[in-house]
């Protein structure tokens, strides 16, 4: 080996263990070049001219085909003057769809890449990240639904996000640049639907939108709560015709702070009540929570790896015991008893999510945090099922105006024919 070979691998190793030693470096560097890179495919993306009848939805983080902009694409792909085009990351979704006649794309391919860049308008319920690819969408109108009416501070509200720490930085050129970032996370134009004045106070610092853009349309999954229709039929008869508790939490960072629901439940004691007052106890965890709930229990079911949706087995439940989750202000147009077993609240709210509200203000119902205390107040509020009614009413009309406390869905579709697509 001559003096130049000894001489390159001896630069080659240098290299290497600068690499190695580095690494965060080049990780920030990745990360600058790939978002750079979505900067200005979506300033391309403004450039593609949009096809005025091209309606393209999504919705469930590009996972499933429920919640609101299920409703309005069954409704919208009605129309013979428009094209409803669904994208959706998961491969499932897109062959469900297309089996039953719909049109569908993965949101990678070069169909679903074409029918986003050609959209006049993208409906979501999560985000245009979350939903679809975004840097496709910069030319486009969003109407996102959301898919909750809740206590959570998310995006711009969130200290802890992207969007609000970007927002907030002192340096110039790292908040200019931010912001770009931030900005393709929308579209051209960009509304986000509300369903009360209190809500929509909230939702421009939020979603990052005008005042102005703020839609107080209601929510059309809730629908289902008012009429009967083929979805009903999705739910097993032996859930409705029990009477049901249902636990239905939400997550705690995303799984980094969550408790073995096993450390909080007494499930033989719940097991023991359920069976002497003849009740059925559903859990319905969040993706993230942990630990497993024992199968041993005749009236302690687990459906949470059921695809049921989540709206309906709300309509069948005649009790709901939550902690911080969103689907209690859905569950109060039912006027059904609600249980808050807020086990963890002061950790909650220190290390997870900060709140819009004072969370004892706007939960009404009896807030409990251990599980005999939980037990005493499912067998009071079993027995006296209207003991927080006057309470109920009252945080129902702070989240729902009462305009959207009834079926929503042609109200929001006609809206966006009159005042959005403009047919």
């Amino acid at each position: 080996m001559n003096a130049n070979q000894i001489e390159i691998i001896q630069i080659i190793l240098l290299a290497l263990i600068l690499i190695s030693v580095n690494i965060s470096f080049l990780k920030k560097v990745r990360l600058i070049g790939k978002r750079t890179i979505v900067v200005i495919i979506h300033f391309l993306s403004k450039l593609i001219p949009k096809s005025r009848n091209l309606v393209v939805f999504g919705g469930e983080s590009g996972q499933g085909f429920r919640g609101n902009t299920k409703y309005i694409f069954l409704e919208m792909v009605k129309n013979p003057n428009l094209k409803c085009v669904w994208i959706s990351k998961n491969n499932s979704v897109i062959s469900e769809l297309t089996q039953r006649g719909f049109t569908a794309y993965k949101h990678h391919s070069w169909k679903g890449i074409t029918a986003q860049l050609r959209a006049k308008l993208v409906i979501h319920s999560h985000s245009i990240n979350d939903d679809f690819s975004k840097s496709f969408l910069g030319g486009a109108i969003s109407y996102s639904t959301w898919h909750g009416v809740g206590l959570k501070k998310v995006w711009g509200a969130n200290k802890n996000t992207f969007s609000y720490k970007i927002l907030h930085e002192t340096s110039w050129l790292r908040r200019t640049f931010g912001k770009l970032v931030v900005k393709t996370n929308q579209a051209k134009t960009n509304y986000v639907v509300s369903t009360s004045p209190a809500v929509s106070s909230y939702y421009p610092e939020t979603f990052l939108v005008p005042k102005e853009n703020v839609l107080e349309l209601g929510q059309v999954r809730n629908d289902v709560f008012f009429n009967d229709s083929e979805e009903d039929l999705t739910i097993p008869d032996w859930i409705k015709n029990e009477k049901i508790i249902m636990y239905m939490p939400t997550h705690r960072k995303f799984g980094k702070l969550e408790t073995d629901i096993n450390l909080v439940f007494d499930f033989q004691g719940l097991n023991g009540y359920c069976s002497q007052a003849g009740y059925k106890f559903l859990v319905k965890r969040h993706m993230y929570s942990t630990g497993q709930v024992p199968t041993i229990y005749e009236n302690i079911i687990d459906i949470s790896n059921e695809s049921y949706d989540p709206q309906l087995l709300l309509k069948y439940t005649d009790m709901l015991v939550t902690d911080y989750s969103s689907c209690y202000t859905d569950y109060l147009l039912l006027d059904r008893p609600v249980l808050f077993y807020s086990y963890d609240l002061d950790v909650y709210l220190k290390k997870s999510n900060e709140m819009y509200f004072n969370y004892f203000d706007v939960t009404p119902g009896s807030k409990v945090i251990n599980f005999p205390k939980l037990l005493e107040e499912i067998k009071l509020n079993t027995e006296e099922p209207d003991i927080y009614k006057t309470e109920r009413d009252r945080v129902l009309n702070v989240f729902y105006s009462k305009e959207n406390q009834v079926e929503v869905l042609q109200k929001q579709v006609k809206y966006i024919y009159n005042h959005i697509l403009k047919m």
